[in-house]
Order: structure tokens, then sequence, then C-alpha cells
């Protein structure tokens, strides 16, 4: 019993610390956003040209689809970090020297994940009511039929959802951006390979989001009725509107199925005590061993100071002559692309070698359709630093107070951005320019131009690198991988549109220098 109550407080202590924060009231306002697109039609569920009667079943089921994919693929980065935020504010350290196991603060962890995210579930399912009694088409509440969904499809994702969080943050080298990258990738890769592979779609109640049972079970329904259905299921916005309606009245919960879909939640389990094993709690001496014998060595090296009841000398400063003043802003420049580049592995250069060269080696329509989404988002680690470096190193206070920090420090760091954005893609700039492409030559520099841009703004105003490494992400796979032009902001299948992005990069700019003005004067 101790250790539930153990659990308890250390859960809700968290919950209540997280749902103060402005991220989580941001993510609210989405879910709210969602809701309010789906009840005027822009986003819906739709098996091609048919849809369901807007009953109980049909709207929990959809809202249900919309809260896996939405807070099943970003909800993760809203939980992640709650371990990292114990650790620089010193409460782990406090922990440690607790009774406090590794596996029950992890459990705590976990549950106050699983609590933040199914709060803004229990938003859309609400908004789901109204948007029953809003369309009219059916305004009898099955209670059943409209909370299965969300208790059988969504709450055993959202566990494994914060189960995910609570691992990558255990497991060293997933607790930074590589980590958020690779469960970006992770999360729109698994998907299709479980509804496409013969062998796993045969185990589709096992599928976390829920997409493969509630594809069977409404085409099986509308089948009945149109045998012409051709098996399309799609829900967002921009297809055709559907012509025909058609009565669902929800999945047949067997025991079989129900148990499956809770198997997930048995996973959830097993994932928490495994992340036990990698984590350090708040253990120096388990997180970095190589620096921690360094700085021994080198106190070691270092003579004994010398005795105190010996008289001192006294101490002259040296004044500065009046060149010491000069300021330099190549000298900062330079020092922002050394901190930039600090601490990449040698590999990191050999594949952006690959890169140029492969952009040298083909024609300049590969390089904009292949070789340059590819380059644009190998130094995604590094550009999300910019901004944010500062307030990660909890250094701001001497750099704000140094002469000048928004005419000299802020446009360094875009400057900086911009020339590494203009490394990677060196190759493809003298392929395109060789090929006499101008077009994929002023996407590319209009590209180059928002880049940092982007992500100056999103570290200045979030204070952390994980903002621009999910809106990053998420614009470089819509637009450039999925073709949307109005995202394409490489000239991968257009021209780019610089026409947009140029001055929306301004308006980012200009975005920073508020953040900054804000931050140094607070």
């Amino acid at each position: 019993m101790r250790s539930v109550h153990v659990i308890y407080y250390l859960a809700r202590a968290d919950f209540l610390e997280r749902v103060r924060r402005y991220s989580f009231l941001v993510m609210l306002g989405l879910a709210v956003f969602l809701g309010y697109q789906t009840a005027i039609g822009n986003m819906a569920l739709q098996l091609g040209l048919y849809r369901g009667e807007f009953n109980s079943a049909w709207v929990g089921a959809m809202m249900s689809l919309i809260a896996t994919f939405f807070i099943g693929w970003f909800g993760f980065y809203l939980v992640k970090g709650s371990v990292a935020r114990d650790r620089e504010t010193g409460v782990g350290q406090i922990m440690a020297t607790t009774p406090l196991t590794r596996s029950l603060y992890l459990i705590g962890k976990w549950l106050s994940n699983f609590a933040v995210l199914m709060s803004m579930v229990t938003v859309l399912a609400l908004g789901a009511i109204v948007i029953q009694f809003l369309q009219g088409e059916n305004t009898q509440i099955n209670l059943f039929a409209f909370l299965s969904p969300f208790v059988f499809i969504v709450m055993p994702l959202i566990a494994l959802v914060a189960a995910f969080a609570v691992l990558f943050e255990a497991v060293s080298f997933l607790q930074g951006g590589f980590g958020n990258i690779v469960y970006f990738f992770a999360f729109i890769l698994f998907l299709p390979l479980f509804m496409e592979n013969p062998t796993l779609k045969q185990y589709q109640a096992f599928e976390p989001t829920g997409l493969g049972i509630l594809a069977s079970e409404m085409g099986k329904a509308v089948t009945a009725i149109y045998p012409e259905y051709n098996g399309d299921f799609t829900l967002g916005g921009g297809f055709v509107s559907a012509t025909k309606v058609f009565t669902w009245n929800g999945i047949h919960w067997t025991t079989e199925l129900i148990l499956a879909r809770f198997s997930l939640l048995a996973l959830s389990i097993l994932l928490i005590f495994f992340a036990a094993l990698f984590f350090d709690r708040f253990d120096p001496s388990r997180r970095k061993p190589r620096r921690i014998k360094a700085q021994r060595a080198a106190s070691e090296s270092v003579p004994a100071p010398a005795s105190t009841s010996q008289a001192l000398s006294a101490v002259h400063l040296t004044p500065l002559n009046k060149t010491a003043n000069r300021f330099s802003f190549f000298n900062v420049l330079m020092a922002e692309l050394k901190l930039l580049l600090k601490g990449q592995r040698w590999w990191w250069y050999v594949v952006m070698a690959g890169i140029i060269v492969a952009c040298l080696v083909n024609p300049s329509a590969t390089v904009r359709e292949i070789v340059l989404p590819i380059a644009w988002v190998w130094p995604i680690l590094i550009w999300s630093a910019i901004g944010n470096r500062e307030i990660h190193n909890n250094v701001q206070q001497m750099a704000f107070s140094s002469a000048s920090p928004l005419l000299r420090q802020l446009p360094a760091q875009w400057l900086a951005g911009f020339i590494v954005t203009l490394l990677v893609s060196i190759g493809a700039i003298i392929r395109l320019t060789m090929d006499g492409d101008t077009t994929g030559l002023l996407a590319l520099f209009s590209g180059a131009f928002f880049i940092p841009s982007l992500a100056l703004a999103c570290g200045v105003w979030s204070g952390t690198s994980k903002l621009f490494e999910i809106l990053y992400m998420l614009i470089w796979y819509l637009g450039p991988l999925n073709k949307i032009l109005e995202l394409d902001y490489i000239g991968s299948h257009g021209n780019g549109r610089p026409e947009f992005f140029i001055p929306f990069s301004i308006v980012l700019i200009v975005l920073a220098l508020i953040g900054r003005t804000r931050q140094i004067r607070t």
C-alpha cells in the first residue's frame, strides 16, 4: 500500500505541474480546434463516396481516430521531458536520496503522462457529443457505442505512448532530438507496415491505432448495403464529399478483441520495467563517466593552492586598451558556427560529404526530388539549437547582459544557421547552376532562408529545441515527401513558393527579435 501511495502522489504532483504549463494549454487549444474543424466538416471520416450516419457509434469512432493520430503522434512530444526537467531543476537528485526505487519513479511518470494525454482525449470526446447534436441526424445517445472506441482503442494507445515517452527518457541516446526524430518516423512508418503486410494484417486487433479494426468493421457494414464499395478509407479533409449515407452501429466487441486491445496496457507496463534497466536514477557516475574521469584527471593535475597563511602580494589589474572594446561581427559569427558544429562526430561529416557528392553526380530533377530533401533533414539537430542554446545551457544571464545581444548575437546565430544550410546543399547549388535550373536555385535559397528563420523563432519563443524539431519534420514530411505544394519549401515538386516563404521567413525573424527583446527585459 505504501508503494501505491508513493506512485499516486508522485503522479499527481507531476500532473498538476504539467497542466499549468503553456504547452499543455496550446495542445488543449489544438484539440478544441480539431473538434471545431470536425464540426464544420473540414475533418471527416469517409469510406470513398460513403459515410456513416452521425450517430453515437460513428461520431465516437471518428473522434477516437482523430485522437489516436493527433495525440498519439504529437502528444508524445508534450509529455516527453518530465524526467529531464527533474534532472535540470535538481528535484530528481533530491528524490534520488529517498528510498524511491527506479521502477516506482518511472511508473509515477508513466501515470502522469497517461493522465495528461487522457485529459486531451476527454476534450475531444466532449466535442464529439456536441458534433452529434449539431449534425442532428441521430440525437439519441448510446453511451456504450460512443465510449467503447475511446476505452478500447484510444486508451490502450495512450498508455503505450506514455510508456514510450518514459522509455525514451530512460535510454540516454534517445533523450534528446535524436529520439524525437526516431519516434516521428516510427509512428508514420509503423502504420502502413501493419496495414499492408499480409502476415501482420491478420493481427489487426493488436495494431495500436485501431485503424485496421474500424476499417474492417465499417467496410463490412457499407459492403452489405453498397456491394460496389472499393475499400477506400480516409480521415481528414480535401477529398470528395460523400454522397451516400449508411448506418453503422459500432464494433461488436468480443472478449478476445477486448483482451487483445488491453494487451497493449500490459505491454506498456513491461516497457516501464524495461526502461528501469536503463534509468540512471540521477546518478552522474552512470550518466557521463568519460567526462567525469576527464574532469578528475584535470583536477589532479592542478597544483595545490598556496597556503593562506602566506602574505599575498598586491593585485594589479591591467587596464583594457581601446582596441579591446571593438566589436567584430566576424568573430561572433565564427564562434556561433563553432558552437553549432561542436560535438559532431567524423561520420556526420562523411555522410554530409556523401550527400554533396550525390548532388553533384545526379541530374537536377533527381537532386530536387530526392537528394536535397535528404540533405535538408540531416542537420536538423544542429538547426534546432539556434535561439535556445542560452536557456538550455543556463547561461542566459551572461549572454543577455552582454553588449547589444539583440543586434549582435541574434543575427550571428541566424547567419550561422544559414551558412550551415548552404554548406550542406553546396553540391545541389553547383548542380542546379550547371544545369541552368534557376527555378530550383531560387527555391533552394528561399528554403535556406526559411529553415534558420523557423529554428530561430521556435528556439527563442519555446526555449527548447523540441518545437522546431516537431514543426520542421511535419513540414518536411507533408511538403517535399507527400507533394503538398503549399508546404514544399524545397521546390521538390514545384517552384518552392519563394513568394510565400521569403516574406514568412522575415516575419519569423521579426518574431524572434520580439521574443528575444522580451527575454532581455525579463
